[in-house]
């Protein structure tokens, strides 16, 4: 990838997210001066910027350096997503299937539920939200109702009302989900 592509990246995202150089240069622990340079492809950020600037973003690092681009469509090769681990105690494991969180109104997310994922208090975000069941089934807990849901299920429910969805077996279920933020 040109030096000016992950330049251009960084720009789309920080103008997306209405974010200044210089907010993002401080939450980067860099200058703005350096910002500019990688944005107008005049430098190329070392790994270790280039994840910081990611972390400023709240994007994945290889959003910026891992896909291949034709025109308008983008392929995100499997052994190239972007894989976390929830932080909260859920018990979810979640894989970014494009990578272009914060440039798009949708995230598609493949989420592991594991079976331990089993009584956790529902949460609330913004966004509308669509799941598929690829694999194993859940309890959808949605607005103090509960909803079982196998192999080849799916809903789309807001997400401003208390949900949460969790293993319902001893085997790992394999949740497609799909954010869609407002504009």
């Amino acid at each position: 990838m040109e030096k000016n592509e992950i330049g251009k990246r960084i720009k789309n995202i920080r103008l997306k997210k209405k974010m200044t150089q210089q907010e993002v240069a401080d939450l980067a622990g860099i200058t703005k001066s350096h910002i500019s340079k990688i944005e107008n492809g005049l430098t190329t950020p070392a790994l270790v910027t280039l994840s910081k600037i990611a972390k400023a973003l709240d994007s994945p690092t290889s959003w910026f350096i891992e896909q291949e681009e034709h025109g308008e469509l983008t392929i995100v090769r499997k052994e190239n997503r972007e894989i976390g681990k929830e932080d909260n105690g859920i018990g979810y494991d979640y894989e970014l299937l494009a990578n272009k969180v914060g440039m798009s109104v949708i995230s598609p997310t493949i989420v592991t539920v594991l079976p331990e994922a089993v009584s956790i208090k529902p949460y609330i975000h913004t966004n509308d939200e669509f799941i598929f069941v690829l694999s194993g089934s859940i309890t959808l807990l949605y607005d103090g109702i509960k909803y079982e849901l196998a192999k080849g299920d799916s809903a789309y429910f807001s997400g401003k009302k208390p949900h949460i969805f969790l293993a319902s077996s001893i085997e790992t279920a394999m949740v497609l989900t799909i954010y869609i933020e407002e504009e």
